[in-house]
């Protein structure tokens, strides 16, 4: 067996990323973007007004207030989006609107709720500072600069961006192909189950799907196998057409756990078979033809899931080019004792992570079992107790990864 640190890092040597494919911006969201994205163009374009109101020389409002208000001539106005390109003179003002373009010789916008309109005139019962209200041309980022990193994980706000900038298509990441296939004579489908039958229903398939299709993933179930070698061995064969394979079950040491033995023998390459954390200490990692990559998972929900987050969403996200592989870590302070038996291994314990009093605190739930799911439906991140370390005090802190 080997450490966390050392699987993850052979991990991701052993992963490439795939091809990419350009997409309308109506279809990138939840995508990786694949390009830098440069600005063709100034932010804003052109210098324009913040807010309704009247563009004015700063000279002819800075002593107005209520008790003496400044009375301007109105000459014209700067209507949005039409490019009029007007000039304020001395004792003048141009009427505008959000986003109009700023009059020549104008250098402060002065709001509407401070004016009032009179025959023609226009009252200013308030002085703002010079270049108060305006937006100035390539305030936000000159033309050529780089708005949007390769490998920027491509959100709605992203989205809106784009289009701001006139972006039509993108080059983003194309989809991993994932096959998973459940292992153990006790699996049976959902809704085949009766109690007392001695059968259980193989939700580590439903899970797999649904955490893959979150991060990006195409996925194929390859069905429900029987622990025996022939079965594996079909349902495995046809592994070279995805770019990762998963399975569950199958992985101990147990006289039915076959699926290591039939991956190697169809020519799957088996880089490392267990790993010193808990749980999910049988995950196995494989590599096969030009970049697929196989985990052979613990057939325990909760260790599927823990070897999920942990190793196969890193990998998952260098296939698709993100620049963020791992889960964030963050600082959070334990509020109640917590003691282990054993401490031969890393632990990546289910906790109740929480901000209060600015400050993440975090609880262990009580379920801690490999079987249990609910200590993942309760919880909501994962504290990292180190190898070596058996018990930690109410209030030092802990390393914690969020999975939701």
């Amino acid at each position: 067996m080997i450490k966390f640190e050392d699987a993850l890092v052979e991990v991701l040597a052993h992963t490439k990323e795939l091809e990419r494919e350009r997409l309308p911006i109506t279809e990138a969201c939840g995508r990786i973007l694949r390009e830098d994205i440069a600005s063709p163009f100034d932010m804003p374009p052109f210098t324009n007004s913040a807010m309704d109101g009247f563009a004015v020389k700063y000279e002819d409002i800075k002593d107005a207030s209520y008790d003496n208000p400044v009375e301007l001539e109105i000459a014209g106005i700067s209507d949005t989006g039409n490019g009029n390109k007007m000039k304020v003179n001395t004792g003048e003002a141009v009427k505008l609107f959000t986003g109009s373009l700023l009059p020549s010789g104008a250098d402060t916008v002065v709001p509407v709720e401070y004016t009032e309109e009179r025959e023609g005139k226009v009252l200013i019962y308030r002085s703002f500072k010079k270049g108060s209200n305006i937006r100035e041309k390539g305030e936000e980022i000159r033309k050529g600069e780089i708005l949007l990193r390769k490998g920027t994980d491509i959100t709605p706000y992203e989205i809106g961006l784009l289009a701001q900038i006139n972006r039509v298509h993108v080059w983003v990441n194309s989809k991993p192909r994932v096959a998973i296939i459940s292992t153990g004579d006790e699996l049976t489908e959902i809704g085949t189950c009766t109690e007392g039958d001695g059968k259980i229903i193989s939700s580590n398939n439903y899970m797999l799907k649904a955490l893959l299709e979150r991060v990006g993933a195409e996925t194929v179930h390859l069905g429900i196998v029987k622990d025996r070698k022939d079965d594996i061995s079909e349902a495995l064969s046809g592994y070279s057409r995805f770019d990762m394979v998963i399975t569950t079950g199958g992985m101990s040491k147990g006289e039915k756990d076959y699926v290591k033995q039939i991956a190697t023998e169809l020519g799957i390459d088996i880089r490392f078979h267990g790993v010193l954390i808990k749980p999910a200490k049988p995950v196995a990692f494989g590599i096969f033809g030009d970049g697929g990559v196989f985990f052979g998972l613990p057939g325990n929900p909760v260790s599927t899931a823990v070897a999920f987050d942990l190793l196969v969403y890193p990998a998952l996200r260098k296939m698709m080019g993100a620049i963020k592989v791992f889960p964030e870590r963050i600082k959070a302070r334990l509020t109640r004792d917590f003691f282990r038996k054993s401490s031969d291994r890393k632990e990546f314990l289910r906790v109740k992570v929480w901000f209060e009093d600015k400050e993440y605190l975090c609880t262990p739930l009580e379920k801690q079992g490999s079987h249990m799911l609910t200590s993942l439906v309760e919880g909501n991140a994962y504290a990292i107790v180190d190898i070596g370390v058996r018990e930690i005090k109410a209030g030092e802190y802990l390393e914690v990864i969020r999975f939701k």
